[in-house]
């Protein structure tokens, strides 16, 4: 597990995310089933929640709240800054790692990489199913499910793109481009 940074967002967010939506469980839900919609659904419920609660006055950080001060001051920042962080917060909470990677971080593009040993589904996985469907990816539905969702509760039009996939390259490159 990757060393945790301090978000100065309290840590009762990320534990209460975790409890609700165990990348493990959800691993062997699906290797359970083999129904990709467990994992399209728990990834839309997860982003959902995310949202939701961070939200929530209790977990308003300082930098979110000057960054929504900023965003009604000028119209912008919304996009990729706001969904940066629900992103930031739901990867943080269900998976091994300490940061989100983030690739790129402009108004046309959001990007990010979640390398294999910071999966905590895909390392599920590995013991749960065949190589022969691991490298099918299975649980990149609940990424882009995740994905879309923020950006579609947001109003944003976006491309998906997954520019790299974990069986080939050891991560999931994750791409948002504003259309």
């Amino acid at each position: 597990m990757a060393e945790k940074y301090d978000f100065y967002i309290k840590d009762e967010l990320f534990e209460t995310i975790e409890k609700e939506f165990d990348g493990e469980a959800i691993a062997k839900k699906y290797a359970a089933s083999k129904n990709i919609q467990d994992f399209e659904e728990w990834g839309k419920q997860l982003m959902l929640r995310t949202m939701e609660l961070s939200d929530q006055e209790k977990y308003r950080d300082r930098t979110y709240e000057v960054l929504l001060e900023a965003a009604k001051k000028t119209g912008q920042l919304i996009f990729p800054h706001v969904a940066q962080r629900y992103i930031e917060i739901a990867y943080l909470s269900v998976h091994l790692m300490g940061i989100v990677q983030i690739e790129a971080n402009n108004a046309q593009e959001l990007s990010f990489k979640v390398v294999e040993n910071d999966c905590k589904i895909y390392q599920s996985l590995k013991n749960l199913i065949s190589q022969e469907e691991l490298k099918k990816l299975p649980c990149q539905a609940a990424c882009l499910s995740a994905l879309k969702t923020v950006f579609d509760k947001m109003g944003f039009q976006v491309k998906l793109n997954m520019l790299q996939k974990m069986p080939e390259s050891g991560a999931c490159y994750f791409q948002a481009l504003r259309t």
